[in-house]
């Protein structure tokens, strides 16, 4: 028997989902573009209302909309569904779903460190990380998640929210950054290229091309985010200064 899974939003990301979880799962989507009709993968197009009636709901929306569509749509939700929520930070939309669901949502936690280009470059899922907190849970349903995401062959990596959005300033928030500003200069392939360089035309091609919303959710919703945007910009101009110095 498949699971029976209900996706709010509907961007790159939820239909990698989709593809995915095709072999386990009846996957129904919400979208403001589309009521009805096929997302892709067998998934479905289906109202809001219906999404939220789901035992197993995925939001899919960056995390700086979880409060304005929570508040209008926690009150409609399966009271007894499980809410996986799979945004880039954690500590503020997990925050968000302990006060706007009902009390007897389960809530579990994940950040998939993927999406199409690197599962495109990866060939596929298979030992990919993905993070995994504890919210508000039982410890079946918890064990149940790691079982299915290790059996897509991903790589779990527990992390409390704090810990992991802590790890994300740097990883993403960072390296993001970066990213973008590559992406700005429109940094050239060469053949001259070294590996290092090659990094930043990866970070160009992959983090430069991500979403404005995905962007903005790693640099303005992670908590820990701005400390680390201002060391980094602290260190250029110590570089810079030392440069002109010398």
């Amino acid at each position: 028997m498949k699971y029976q899974v209900g996706i709010v939003g509907y961007g790159d990301f939820t239909r990698l989902m989709c593809e995915y979880l095709a072999p386990y799962a009846d996957v129904i989507v919400s979208s403001r573009q589309h009521t009805e009709g096929d997302a892709g993968f067998g998934a479905q197009f289906r109202s809001v209302e219906e999404v939220l009636s789901r035992p197993i709901i995925i939001p899919s929306i960056p995390s700086q909309f979880f409060k304005a569509f929570f508040t209008v749509y926690g009150g409609v939700i399966n009271p007894s569904a499980i809410v996986i929520d799979v945004c880039s930070v954690k500590v503020r939309p997990l925050g968000v779903l302990q006060q706007l669901l009902p009390p007897t949502c389960q809530i579990v936690g994940t950040h998939p460190l993927l999406g199409p280009a690197s599962v495109a470059k990866n060939g596929g899922l298979q030992g990919l990380k993905i993070a995994l907190c504890r919210v508000r849970q039982d410890e079946a349903t918890y064990h149940g998640v790691r079982r299915f995401l290790e059996k897509l062959g991903l790589h779990v990596i527990e992390k409390t929210p704090e810990a992991h959005d802590r790890d994300m300033a740097y990883v993403q928030g960072l390296s993001h950054y970066i990213g973008r500003i590559m992406d700005g200069m429109g940094i050239p392939e060469t053949p001259l290229s070294t590996y290092a360089y090659d990094d930043l035309l990866d970070m160009k091609k992959i983090q430069g091309q991500d979403s404005w919303g995905l962007f903005m959710s790693i640099v303005k919703e992670n908590p820990f985010a701005e400390e680390v945007n201002v060391a980094f910009k602290d260190a250029t101009k110590q570089l810079d200064d030392k440069i002109a110095e010398s």
